[in-house]
């Protein structure tokens, strides 16, 4: 019995602890379109980067998939994080009863990059800064112009919902800091 229970547990904990295939030419020809709207040099795909995103997107789903960045912890790399719910269907039985099952969605590469690349409505040129109270550094990292690799996986989540990680050398979004405290932003373009 103790068997049994031990081996529907690690079953349980397989199926819902699944890598998410990532297409590397797909995400790859999907940040190189966008970058080329502003001259960014294409992006190469890079394993290395690949296996940095999937130790993250792996944490990420052991932790309950909550939304956090690395902050350095897989190397001195840029990062973007995606995160899709569930789908969920609801069904009603022939007495009226209702129950809701859970699946992954279909998300394709170009969504989750499109996604990034749609914080460029909250991106002002001209003080190379964010809208308050919003987010677009996953924008500028995106067509970062000094950034040259990408590596990404993804994770499907104990709830079915998925998180992707996409990691980056050279990392855009960064500051410089003068001796005399001064500090500049540098621009994505």
């Amino acid at each position: 019995m103790m068997k049994l229970v031990f081996a529907f547990l690690f079953l349980t904990t397989y199926i819902y602890a699944e890598e998410i295939p990532v297409d590397s030419e797909a995400i790859t020809k999907a940040h190189n379109v966008l970058r080329a709207k502003y001259k960014s040099p294409p992006l190469k795909y890079s394993t290395s980067l690949e296996k940095a995103a999937r130790r993250w997107a792996e944490k990420l789903q052991h932790d309950g998939c909550k939304m956090v960045h690395s902050h350095g912890k897989v190397g001195k790399t840029g990062e973007n994080l995606y995160w899709a719910s569930a789908r969920i269907m609801t069904r009603t039985d022939g007495n009226g009863n209702k129950t809701q099952s859970r699946s992954l969605q279909k998300v394709k590469e170009r969504e989750v990059v499109q996604a990034w690349y749609d914080e460029v409505k909250w991106y002002d040129y001209k003080t190379n800064s964010c809208e308050e109270g919003q987010m677009c550094g996953h924008y500028t990292q995106l067509i970062w112009n000094t950034t040259s690799e990408v590596g990404c996986a993804a994770m499907a989540c104990a709830d079915r919902s998925q998180v992707w990680v996409c990691e980056y050398t050279e990392p855009g979004n960064i500051s410089i800091r003068y001796p005399d405290g001064k500090v500049e932003k540098l621009r994505p373009y």
